[in-house]
């Protein structure tokens, strides 16, 4: 069964400010080229976190403490994102990504302005005829810094800011088991 969780202040204040720091100091590479123009919506600038490293012992600890679930394995690199605005969406799901099956995301937003327009739309599938499918909205969970949105991998969700007023936001994305 898919479902969405949401959880306000996921890091502590300290350990938020410090990744933020990180964050907003770091270079991000943007996606490949190729990639890009497949994309024709929005894409991601990123920085893979190391497999080891304490941001990603933190946020299991804290996957387990507000979300009850116990991450297994990280079956991508988790990675600080910085997404921009765009003119379409990016409609996606995160079932199989580079030959990884994830079970759930995890999204967590670190900084940017506060809006409905900053954050990840969620969608389903609708078959208007046998060739043709689109996609309706269902549920938005809007940007505000510090907020984790922890979600089933088989929705279909993209990143609001082509709706109107968007702007850069940095987040960090974790695919897990």
């Amino acid at each position: 069964m898919s479902k969405i969780f949401v959880q306000e202040n996921f890091f502590d204040d300290k350990a938020y400010q410090e990744i933020v720091h990180e964050m907003i100091s770091l270079d991000y590479s943007p996606a490949a080229k190729e990639s890009r123009e497949s994309f024709k919506a929005c894409y991601w600038h990123y920085r893979e976190l190391p497999e080891k490293c304490d941001v990603k012992t933190e946020i299991k600890k804290l996957v387990k403490k507000h979300f009850n679930y116990e991450i297994k394995k990280f079956v991508l690199p988790s990675i600080y994102t910085m997404v921009g605005a765009t003119d379409s969406p990016k409609i996606h799901k995160d079932t199989n990504i580079e030959g990884s099956v994830p079970k759930y995301q995890l999204i967590i937003y670190m900084c940017g302005p506060e809006s409905i327009n900053n954050g990840t739309g969620f969608f389903e599938e609708k078959e208007e005829s046998s060739s043709q499918v689109s996609f309706h909205p269902t549920t938005h969970v809007g940007f505000k810094a510090n907020r984790a949105i922890f979600f089933s991998a088989d929705i279909f969700h993209s990143p609001l800011q082509w709706s109107g007023n968007g702007s850069f936001r940095y987040s960090i994305n974790n695919f897990f088991t």
